[in-house]
């Protein structure tokens, strides 16, 4: 009796240390709806960032801080954290797909456009490291997203 209760402590103990497809997805979801909200938080402190570091560039500071790429921002942050809280929860595999492209477009784009991240290697030089968090965030979560069942 002593031997099996054991057994069946240690089976329980190992499968609580692996995690189940719907933790996986629970926690992606987590870390997709936290990198859209980067997002959103990039979007809506730019107007302060531009104000804040003027010695950056009168056009450089009007590309970030401009109405229309911070609609733009806002907008993607929003439908991005619907389509995490939606689709993918329910493991809709278009919507993986769709956000994974959303995050790859992004990615490449301000990689080409921005020479500030150029440095996001170097944590003594000021870069994108914030959009880049959310890029890894945003990965991580669709990687976990997809493994979860």
């Amino acid at each position: 009796m002593q031997a099996a209760s054991s057994a069946l402590l240690l089976s329980e103990h190992t499968n609580s240390a692996n995690l189940s497809p719907i933790m996986k997805r629970k926690i992606g979801v987590g870390l997709i709806v936290a990198a859209y909200t980067l997002f959103l938080y990039i979007a809506l402190s730019a107007p302060a960032y531009a104000r804040a570091h003027q010695h950056l560039g009168a056009q450089m500071l009007a590309e970030y801080a401009a109405p229309w790429p911070l609609a733009l921002a806002g907008s993607l942050g929003l439908v991005g954290i619907v389509l995490a809280l939606i689709p993918i929860r329910r493991g809709e595999r278009w919507a993986i797909f769709t956000s994974f492209a959303t995050f790859l477009i992004l990615f490449v784009t301000r990689m080409a456009t921005d020479p500030r991240c150029l440095v996001v290697l170097d944590p003594h030089q000021h870069g994108c490291h914030t959009f880049i968090i959310a890029i890894a965030l945003g990965v991580a979560g669709l990687v976990l997203a997809s493994f979860g069942g």
